[in-house]
């Protein structure tokens, strides 16, 4: 049960029936970090709504992603299809699944909805895998496989969030901060799916902010260079008392 204590936002409390138990663990383990990183969309969203480019550059974004998730989903769904055609199946057989195969989830951002629907269509796949597999149809390794291949699925689409906007993370190693984000999409940084571009684009941004740390230290060198030390200091004030002693 989630505390009215603890919200930071106003939260609309849904709960996600599952129909297989791939995915219904994967989200017990994982599901507070998918959704957190994931949040990150919305929180964009939300802050650049009054800005058409960057809105759209988010929104843009965020449908990329999701093409991106449900090509995945669609390969599964064919390794499905050759499995039931194999077994001369035209659908998957019915199996009973626990009524706890269920969970809460808390929705911050209406773009929490897709997210769910994302995982709910590749549930509904890895279920049929899962039926066909208890049912005989498909060997150990043949679930073995899939199961694994949806969960790092998942962790996939968490990791090029991540990744993606890993700039608005604070250099201390505090939170994600969206503002910061945003500053620096304002500034040209892009929004990529694609994992060796987002790669490509971060080791500039770090090579960038090395340069930026060097200028920074040899300024600060040089200033130290520039100003008068304290036994430099101390030598021109009895300079100046020997003067006046003599006059």
């Amino acid at each position: 049960m989630i505390n009215n204590d603890q919200l930071i936002h106003k939260t609309f409390v849904t709960n996600i029936q599952f129909k297989s138990h791939t995915i219904h663990n994967f989200w017990k383990n994982e599901g507070d970090r998918t959704l957190n990183i994931y949040e990150r969309i919305g929180s964009l969203l939300m802050l650049t709504t009054t800005e058409n480019e960057l809105y759209s550059k988010v929104s843009a974004w965020e449908s990329e992603l999701a093409d991106w998730f449900n090509q995945e989903i669609e390969s599964i769904q064919k390794q499905k299809e050759a499995f039931m055609e194999n077994a001369g199946l035209e659908e998957s057989p019915e199996v009973m699944t626990p009524s706890s195969y269920e969970s809460s989830v808390p929705v911050c951002y209406p773009v929490t909805w897709k997210l769910l629907t994302l995982i709910q269509t590749l549930d509904n796949e890895i279920a049929e895998l899962e039926n066909l597999w208890l049912t005989g149809f498909i060997t150990d390794l043949g679930r073995h496989e899939n199961s694994n291949r949806a969960i790092g699925l998942l962790r996939k689409l968490v990791a090029k969030i991540s990744n993606a906007t890993s700039s608005g993370k604070d250099r201390s190693g505090g939170r994600f901060k969206s503002t910061q984000l945003i500053s620096l999409i304002r500034g040209g940084l892009e929004l990529y799916v694609d994992d060796s571009l987002i790669l490509k684009q971060n080791e500039e941004i770090k090579a960038k902010a090395s340069i930026k740390n060097k200028e920074k230290k040899t300024d600060s060198k040089s200033t130290s260079l520039d100003s008068p030390t304290a036994d430099s200091k101390n030598e021109t004030e009895q300079s100046s008392d020997s003067k006046v002693n003599a006059a």
